[in-house]
């Protein structure tokens, strides 16, 4: 097996960075727009690739989106990290309670 050449080594991405669609909270109240809703979840990722592959991703945050008013929260690590590992899309434990605002992206 051929080892790969130090200029394929620093070639690496060491930050590969994947933003997706996660799903969709339960009804949450806005805090910005004070409006229940139902806010959409965005994964990001960040891993080891090469070539535009993600190798290994090792870092995962949550983030909520209002869509009446477009307000961006960052959802709490630990939280983040029990929503990250559950298959059955139950995002009940994101809630007003452990959510931030970061902007508005209007």
């Amino acid at each position: 097996m051929q080892l790969l050449c130090l200029k394929e080594i620093f070639d690496m991405k060491l930050a590969a960075d994947h933003i997706k669609n996660f799903g969709v909270t339960e009804s949450i109240t806005c805090p910005q727009c004070q409006k229940p809703v139902f806010m959409n979840i965005l994964k990001a990722s960040n891993g080891v690739g090469a070539f535009g592959i993600s190798l290994y991703d090792y870092n995962h945050d949550l983030f909520v989106i209002c869509p009446e008013c477009m307000a961006l929260y960052s959802v709490d690590r630990e939280i983040a990290k029990r929503a990250g590992k559950e298959k059955s899309n139950n995002y009940s434990m994101i809630n007003e309670g452990n959510i931030t605002f970061i902007r508005t992206l209007k």
